[in-house]
């Protein structure tokens, strides 16, 4: 594959706001799509992570699965590109660093095991670094602490297995939590007829473990310590599940999640980590304007010694919604609007070393095209809509 990107949209910014934008030089600000046109494939973005130069790595799945991962400068310009060879498919959607590299975990052919990748900037290279043997069908892949790791498979016979990888990254426990026949046909039926956000995480310095999986009647969101044994349950069913969850303040998280085909959002929940509850006990806000089918996605992010929690979403006439909730209070003070004729999905929110905020989405093109959106939104952009 050429390793040659066009950027068909740059330094352009849609918003709802009527009022009058600052200029800012353009590596403060970008928005930049990402279109090969010669290989005519859909480019589907599954996470970003910002580099010590100001640019972003970008990890994204072609439509045939094969892994792809792109770096952007500062300025929102394509650097270079690789393309993994056929053997190497469905990228978990979680970009990690340690020390002066960058990790993501994917499968190998042809038994789909779980395989280590080591991404280097400054060589432009990506190499497989370690096979996890047994360890089948990566689901989410996350830190747990400083240079300690959870992996979350599943696995043929037995569903969901929770793994710690340690420093080094040689696996150090490994835990299931069900037995489940024919697992995996269950796992590919089940992504086949819905929407399947797996993740896995860890909040109050590791102390307690959550992982959102599938389970026998449905997704679940199971609470464990930090030995993987697990302690809590939020269950849901077929046709209910949590979208994303983010731990901030003190053991305090944030939800998306639908329940009976209407979508929520909870904001200042305090996790019951020892007990089993339904999806519906978490009693959120309704959310009337999210795209259901569509992923949401919330993030800490800090203007100096504010906090706040920021949380986004797809809109039925295809924007994408900012939604900013002070952390102290829980309330909404500021609503942004991103967009405009071509729909966008949101995939990540990346608060940004100066302050600002980036946003990966998947961009539809002419209604066809699926392409690579990253935009960046400086911080004095933010400022003026609190």
């Amino acid at each position: 594959m050429k390793n040659l990107f066009f950027i068909i949209s740059t330094l352009f910014l849609l918003s709802s706001c009527t009022e009058d934008l600052i200029e800012f030089t353009p590596t403060e600000k970008f928005n930049s799509i990402f279109d090969n046109p010669e290989e005519g494939l859909d480019y589907i973005p599954l996470d970003a992570i910002e580099t010590d130069d100001g640019g972003f790595l970008v990890l994204s799945s072609l439509a045939n699965e094969t892994i792809f991962v792109l770096k952007i400068n500062n300025r929102g310009d394509f650097q270079w590109s690789r393309q993994l060879e056929s053997q190497f498919v469905k990228a978990v959607p979680d970009l990690i660093r340690q020390g002066n590299n960058y990790y993501f975990i994917g499968s190998s052919l042809p038994d789909y095991t779980a395989t280590l990748f080591e991404i280097n900037d400054l060589e432009q290279s990506i190499e497989p670094l370690r096979n996890y043997t047994s360890y089948r069908r990566p689901l989410a892949f996350n830190n747990l602490n400083l240079n300690t790791y959870l992996l979350l498979t599943y696995n043929d016979t037995t569903g969901t297995v929770l793994s710690k990888i340690q420093d080094g990254f040689a696996m150090e426990w490994a835990r299931r939590y069900d037995s489940i026949k024919n697992a995996h046909q269950k796992l590919e039926a089940f992504q086949n007829a819905n929407r399947a956000d797996f993740f896995v995480g860890s909040y109050n310095a590791g102390s307690a473990i959550y992982f959102n999986s599938l389970k026998e009647d449905g997704m679940s969101l199971t609470f464990t310590n930090d030995q993987g044994i697990q302690t809590g349950l939020i269950s849901t069913s077929q046709n209910n599940a949590l979208n994303s969850l983010t731990p901030y303040g003190n053991g305090l998280l944030a939800a998306n999640y639908v329940f009976e085909n209407q979508s929520f959002f909870v904001n200042n929940y305090q996790p019951l980590l020892n007990d089993t509850i339904n999806l519906q006990e978490l009693s959120g806000e309704v959310i009337q304007d999210r795209l259901r089918v569509q992923k949401a996605e919330s993030a800490s992010y800090s203007i100096g010694t504010s906090n706040y929690l920021v949380n986004a979403y797809a809109t039925l006439d295809g924007r994408i919604k900012l939604n900013f909730y002070d952390n102290s209070s829980g309330e909404l003070i500021a609503i942004k609007y991103i967009g405009g004729t071509d729909p966008l999905e949101i995939v990540r929110i990346i608060p940004t070393a100066d302050e600002a905020l980036a946003l990966l989405s998947k961009i539809t093109i002419a209604g066809a095209k699926e392409r690579i959106s990253l935009m960046k939104i400086p911080k004095e952009e933010i400022l003026e809509i609190f």
